[in-house]
């Protein structure tokens, strides 16, 4: 799709804060964790604030955060996924226009793509049970050794994709998005309103939106 600037052939979405909002299911999984442990239980907005860089830094961040040290509690990682696992679908919605945007740039020619931290497996029971989609490739925070904010990732959703870095567009709501991009030299839209909650440092992304469905527009028109 040409939007005067560039021409893009695949757009890679983030899902987290970006498509869905998944916060108050890992927030019930983590403040039962914590509370199984004697451990006091952070609030929605911290939790919030320990997403984005995968499961073990989210398990690792809400320990600290509780007064303990991760050490002292190696199977916690553990059972916050299996917490989680067993209903990963409680407390979570789809952003509105996210499934119309998809459809839109499915129905223009695009190929889609998501690469996100959260595991493989849960985001396609996610994506098949929502519904969401439909994707050409999926890479999840366990289908490499490196997770995001590393560009492997993103470089390898855009390889099964089969196209060149300089032809995608990658959507995200959080710094680790933007520092993937960046990371990745693959142009970057930034979705407002998702999980981010501080100022991004160097922050200069393609596109700004205030929500997930102004991304064809924004393409469109900028």
């Amino acid at each position: 799709m040409k939007d005067g600037r560039r021409t893009f052939e695949a757009i890679i979405f983030d899902l987290d804060g970006t498509l869905i909002d998944s916060a108050p299911g890992l927030h019930a999984a983590i403040g039962a964790m914590l509370a199984e442990r004697g451990l006091p239980e952070p609030d929605l907005e911290t939790v919030i604030g320990h997403i984005g860089r995968g499961a073990p830094t989210l398990v690792e961040r809400s320990l600290r955060w509780a007064g303990a040290d991760p050490a002292d509690h190696p199977d916690a990682y553990a059972r916050f996924r299996d917490l989680y696992g067993a209903d990963p679908l409680s407390g979570t919605t789809v952003y509105p226009g996210a499934r119309e945007v998809l459809a839109t740039l499915h129905d223009a020619g695009l190929k889609l793509g998501l690469c996100t931290n959260k595991g493989e497996a849960p985001t396609r029971d996610l994506l098949a049970t929502l519904p969401l989609g439909p994707f050409d490739a999926v890479a999840g925070g366990d289908s490499l050794p490196e997770r995001k904010p590393d560009p492997a990732p993103l470089l390898h959703v855009a390889e099964m994709l089969g196209t060149a870095p300089q032809d995608v567009l990658y959507v995200g709501d959080s710094e680790t998005d933007w520092e993937t991009a960046r990371a990745a030299e693959i142009a970057y839209a930034h979705v407002e309103g998702g999980y981010q909650r501080r100022p991004i440092a160097d922050f200069s992304p393609y596109l700004t939106l205030e929500r997930i469905g102004d991304l064809p527009a924004a393409i469109k028109d900028s």
